[in-house]
């Protein structure tokens, strides 16, 4: 396990490179592993315009990155990583959210905003489904159907990305 200044050292070279690129650090991981650094950079795009690269997206998707998105940001971030002195025979691994991602903080929340979410908050016993409506005052806030719950973030037990969700509340819009 590398210190927190080698974290933040890698955090503050990788950051300001990803966000020129319209990307963001949702995760960053470093391991020493038989006298190399593995690198782990979890990225996310909120605002991907497919039609700019002739691709297409799942219906109500406004987000996220592909494995082009991954390729180009490890060709940018790997000769960077190799610069920073004390990281040994760095490898570096690129990766998206996933559409069932574990959601660990109030900043994610925020990136994920209109995303299809399950949470488990306070002392209920099911999982409740909606979409990320908004994050404000310490409440997630979350919609489904016409109606709004709000949950204290201080009480979300756990909570992980849904796209089951969305495909749910797009059906039932209709």
């Amino acid at each position: 396990m590398y210190s927190e200044h080698f974290e933040k050292e890698v955090r503050d070279a990788v950051e300001p490179l990803l966000a020129g690129m319209g990307i963001f650090l949702v995760e960053l991981s470093l391991a020493r592993l038989k006298g190399s650094t593995r690198v782990g950079v979890v990225i996310h795009r909120k605002d991907r315009m497919p039609q700019a690269r002739g691709e297409q997206m799942p219906q109500g998707r406004g987000g996220g990155v592909g494995i082009d998105d991954c390729a180009e940001v490890s060709r940018l971030l790997l000769p960077r990583l190799q610069t920073i002195e004390g990281l040994q025979d760095v490898s570096l691994e690129v990766s998206s959210p996933g559409i069932e991602r574990t959601i660990r903080s109030q900043a994610e929340y925020e990136l994920f905003l209109g995303r299809g979410v399950r949470i488990l908050a306070g002392t209920d016993t099911e999982w409740f489904g909606g979409i990320i409506d908004r994050v404000e005052a310490g409440a997630l806030w979350l919609k489904k159907g016409r109606e709004k719950r709000a949950f204290a973030l201080a009480e979300i037990r756990k909570a992980r990305l849904d796209y089951s969700v969305e495909v749910e509340e797009a059906k039932n819009a209709v």
